[in-house]
């Protein structure tokens, strides 16, 4: 085998089009790539749209990747051209599955990739938009979202799994879901039911530059989305899968690497060849790959609050995202946790559990911790949730720059502002049925951030998000940490304190990650318990050396972590030298 990462792989994604070259000029272009990258695998691809690559082609292809020791795969994308299905317009191409050619086409595209390859993935345009004549009769009184996810199991099963395994018994197909989860039933991704067809799961773990893009996904997505996976799927979810558009810094292209890698990805596969070949983002790619090999190494199993995705969830579209970005350690999972020993958060998004606040109640009376939100409270209104809190909405908004936090009687005990004003929903609540954590300060009247009530033995906060969640980032440094605190306190033996705008990765060894989010140099503390020191894991040149400032009264050390922009340093826990 070519060389490869010790604790990954790296595959490279090859588009029918871009594989219209000679031989001599494939083996020139590799050589770019494996100057500065260690490839171990690629997937060839052999039709996207119009373009089909015939199976000697694919021979051909894979015997020189097969020389060059360099593993092999399939790959098709479900797209087809303006002949198929004319008349009606069909967004990117999408495949309308109703029509008989087209799922014929995509039928044979299959067979000829089983025909050479022992493993197949769909890259993420497996979907359906199409609202032609025979897709609406079809539909009938149903949802949209109901009869493409119907639709979309039974091409998954009929015109792709069955015909490839009927060509080739041993092929193994893979499912890669996009990175807009909580858009995918709205186009028939079902991830309720399609895992359990294919042989595995592939994760996009695309954010690029949300500023600029459509889809403006939060950076903190390419670390959740492969934990989400990673739960729907145990054992089963083959990757991380990113690409190099819309990526405005190099840094940002990288970031990307350095997510899919902290989520324990086993692989991470490059889109594309012919976007990458001779491109500037290679060299520092492989630079920084090198780095992430050996950490990845030394760290254990993420560790994070339980948050409560189920299958076909949305509400408050990647909140939990730019909950990670606070520095909030996050473990997505679309089932929900009967463990009440970590806290567990609950958005919008698990409104679309019908038997959630009956699950909710027993997690409580556990002895579990709960942190809703402000978007779930509104969506149970009238529902129930009328037993846990006696915070309401009220529907209206309100801007704020002042904010205070923790009381002693009656007055709050510390006053801080915000850089800009943010606009919050207003949420009415019992005096002392409920209690205050952290309040919003507008003249002499105060409103609720975080709140907290008692059931059972357990305790449930509420968290009054931001009417655009982005300006979570506006908090105060100690808003922030307080809001953090809630979160992890119970989940880890340390403590973070300091500015959001970072990404927090604790693992099971009493190991960590640090990185920052910030655009220019900024500054956290870490408070580790007493009788423990903490270590800097692998060299990383571009933070500075780890320094104990303080040590507090009950021995508990205090270190500074100062990282300059798009930077991480990793860190863990040891015993201090007596």
């Amino acid at each position: 085998m070519a060389d490869s990462y010790q604790s990954f792989k790296l595959a490279i994604y090859c588009t029918a089009s871009c594989l219209d070259l000679s031989l001599e000029q494939l083996e020139e272009d590799m050589a770019f790539f494996r100057k500065h990258l260690k490839v171990s695998k690629v997937y060839i691809e052999n039709h996207r749209g119009d373009v089909n690559l015939s199976r000697e082609r694919l021979e051909e292809l894979k015997a020189f990747f097969l020389s060059q020791e360099i593993e092999v795969a399939g790959g098709i994308t479900p797209i087809l051209g303006k002949e198929y299905r004319p008349g009606y317009e069909r967004l990117l191409d999408g495949i309308c599955y109703t029509d008989e050619a087209s799922r014929a086409k995509l039928r044979e595209a299959a067979e000829t990739a089983a025909a050479v390859f022992d493993e197949i993935i769909l890259d993420d345009f497996f979907f359906t938009n199409c609202a032609c004549d025979e897709c609406q009769r079809r539909k009938g009184d149903r949802t949209w979202e109901e009869f493409r996810l119907e639709l979309m199991a039974e091409v998954s099963e009929n015109v792709i799994i069955k015909p490839a395994k009927a060509v080739n018994p041993q092929v193994k197909v893979i499912i890669k879901f996009p990175n807009w989860n909580e858009s995918y039933s709205s186009a028939g991704y079902n991830t309720d039911k399609q895992p359990a067809l294919f042989d595995g799961v592939y994760t996009g773990t695309e954010t690029r530059d949300p500023a600029i893009s459509q889809q403006h996904i939060p950076r903190y997505a390419s670390y959740s989305l492969m934990r989400w996976m990673e739960n729907l799927a145990p054992e089963r979810n083959g990757g991380g899968w990113f690409d190099a558009f819309d990526c405005t810094y190099t840094d940002y292209y990288l970031e990307q690497a350095y997510l899919t890698v902290f989520g324990k990805a086993r692989e991470l596969t490059l889109f594309c060849y012919h976007l990458l070949k001779d491109h500037l983002y290679v060299p520092p790619l492989g630079f920084q790959l090198d780095k992430l090999d050996q950490l990845a190494g030394q760290l254990g199993q993420p560790l994070g609050v339980s948050v409560y995705e189920p299958h076909h969830a949305k509400g408050e579209n990647h909140l939990n995202d730019h909950l990670g970005m606070l520095g909030i350690p996050l473990e997505l999972t679309p089932y929900f946790p009967e463990n009440a020993d970590a806290p567990l958060l609950i958005t919008a998004n698990a409104a679309r559990d019908k038997n959630i606040l009956g699950k909710m109640k027993a997690f409580l009376r556990g002895g579990g911790q709960i942190i809703m939100t402000s978007g779930f409270l509104s969506r149970m209104t009238g529902k129930g949730i009328e037993e846990l809190t006696s915070l309401r909405p009220t529907g209206r908004p309100l801007p704020v720059e002042q904010f205070a936090m923790d009381t002693g009687i009656c007055s709050f005990q510390e006053f801080v502002g915000s850089p800009a004003p943010i606009t919050f929903p207003v949420l009415s609540f019992g005096t002392n049925a409920t209690w205050q954590s952290i309040v919003a300060w507008n003249g002499p009247v105060n409103y609720p951030v975080l709140m907290y009530d008692n059931y059972g033995k357990g305790k449930l906060f509420t968290l009054v998000v931001p009417e655009n969640p982005a300006d979570l980032m506006k908090l105060p440094a100690s808003v922030v940490t307080k809001i953090r605190d809630t979160f992890t306190g119970k989940l880890l033996p340390y403590r973070l304190s300091g500015p959001g705008q970072a990404g927090f990765f604790p693992y099971d060894n009493e190991s960590f990650i640090l990185e920052t989010f910030v655009p220019h140099a900024a500054t956290w503390k870490v408070q580790v318990p007493p009788g423990k020191v903490l270590r800097q894991l692998t060299p990383v040149k571009s933070a500075p050396p780890l320094k104990r400032t303080a040590v507090l009264e009950d021995g508990t050390a205090e270190y500074t972590i100062t990282l300059p922009p798009s930077a991480f340093a990793a860190y863990t826990l040891g015993e201090e030298a007596n």
